[in-house]
């Protein structure tokens, strides 16, 4: 799991020396970067409650603190946050602040489950299959009528997420064949995926920025960086494949 503080210096900031690793001269957080502008909160259901209490406080009294440091900075960002969770029912089982769901639940969007829009389910897939094969280094794959008529016509339990892990799929395993057996895929891999990457996948790309800044601090010094991470050089060797930072 990536620690709750590297969460919070990608939404407040830190001040050079923080803790260990941090960038020299400190990091500007997203709220002080969106000053004036927009900031999107993605599976804001997923936040623990220790970092609501501090978006509460920013939504509220228009300020921020970057760790280490006790200088209040004025931040005025409009917020836009998204979940797939019931937040009321959240709140009623106390893993989502009820003062702060009627902060942000001023003007509430509905988005209809995928199931609900099926016409979107090609265009999805194209943008999928374009994003997931470049990011791959693999080859798209042809999705034929036959199959897309069963993609069209599935569920998708899992939604968004549960289309995109199937296009991913499909082009590791370089085949469409895999379609025949979605519920299969569904019920399993992809459902189960689709779950314990809420927010995993968003925090994937904190930990990724986190380590590259790290990498170039130390010049690209494995060794180096690896102690001021707090982990061993062959788990940063297997981080540095797994995110491309050649």
């Amino acid at each position: 799991a990536i620690p709750r503080n590297l969460i919070e210096s990608e939404l407040f900031g830190y001040e050079e020396g923080a803790f260990t690793g941090a960038k020299r001269g400190g990091y500007r957080g997203k709220f002080e970067n969106s000053h004036g502008g927009t900031i999107f909160l993605d599976e804001i259901g997923e936040m623990p409650l220790d970092m609501q209490i501090k978006l509460l406080r920013v939504i509220e009294e228009g300020v921020i603190n970057r760790i280490g440091s006790s200088k209040q900075i004025p931040v005025n960002s409009r917020i836009i946050a998204a979940t797939n969770k019931d937040l009321r029912k959240e709140v009623e089982k106390g893993n989502f602040r009820k003062d702060l769901f009627y902060r942000i639940n001023v003007l509430p969007v509905y988005l209809p489950a995928l199931k609900e829009r099926r016409e979107d389910i090609p265009l999805l897939i194209d943008y999928f299959m374009n994003k997931t094969s470049k990011h791959l280094n693999k080859r798209k794959v042809e999705i034929h009528s036959v199959y897309m008529e069963r993609l069209m016509n599935y569920h998708w339990p899992g939604n968004i997420r549960e289309l995109e892990n199937i296009v991913e799929l499909i082009i590791n395993a370089e085949s469409v064949e895999i379609i025949n057996n979605i519920n299969h895929y569904s019920s399993k891999e992809v459902r189960d995926k689709a779950k314990e990457e809420t927010m995993v996948f968003n925090l994937e790309i904190v930990e990724k920025n986190h380590i590259k800044e790290v990498l170039n601090k130390f010049d690209g010094n494995v060794s180096s960086a690896a102690r001021a991470l707090g982990i061993g050089r062959n788990t940063l060797y297997r981080k540095i494949e797994k995110y491309s930072l050649y």
